[in-house]
């Protein structure tokens, strides 16, 4: 049976990060970001885009808090299709980590057209963060460029594809051959052979 655990920003220490600034300029495949239009993201739990793809976000590292709904886990490690135990959003969604972010130090360079469609995992620096199957070592944030905090696992910026048509679908798994579902470790998940 899983835990569930509750963690409040007291509880945890801060941890600052400086950001190295990276250009991540000159990748221009023809849709980098997905072969998929977005349906409408706004901003919501997901937020919004920033900056140029060029301009990547300072990372500026501290325990992560949120939850998305009361009494919800706001991070779920279950199952899903033929991934293997994957990190998913209280809802059930999926959530992947993008090649080209960098996990040390923390940093997100998904923004403005490629943030539409692959939304970020922001969370409110104030709320309460619940985890089940994730471990609380594990999560950080991030500011990005927009001022949004980002959600990290093990350093690594989390994400939504926006056009996964409901829980537990993995349509962003490889695209690009950049995005893959994050497990509970921050690593890359892979189809079992």
């Amino acid at each position: 049976m899983p835990r569930i655990r509750s963690l409040s920003l007291a509880a945890l220490a801060a941890i600052t990060l400086s950001a190295c600034a990276t250009d991540v300029g000159g990748y221009v495949p023809a849709d980098p970001y997905g072969t998929q239009s977005a349906p409408g993201t706004g901003g919501g739990a997901y937020g919004s885009g920033g900056p140029t793809p060029t301009d990547p976000a300072p990372a500026d590292e501290t325990p992560a808090a949120d939850a998305p709904a009361a009494n919800e886990p706001a991070l779920i490690a279950k199952e899903v299709g033929n991934l293997g135990t994957v990190v998913t959003d209280a809802a059930g969604f999926t959530l992947y980590r993008f090649d080209d972010d960098t996990a040390d130090p923390p940093n997100s360079t998904c923004v403005e057209a490629c943030a539409k469609k692959w939304p970020p995992y922001v969370v409110d620096p104030d709320g309460t963060l619940t985890l089940d199957g994730v471990e609380q070592s594990a999560i950080s944030k991030l500011r990005r460029p927009d001022g949004d905090i980002q959600l990290t696992i093990e350093g690594w910026p989390v994400y939504r594809f926006a056009a996964d048509p409901d829980a537990g679908s993995t349509e962003g798994q490889g695209v690009g051959g950049t995005w893959f579902a994050v497990t509970p470790e921050g690593k890359k998940a892979a189809p079992a052979p």
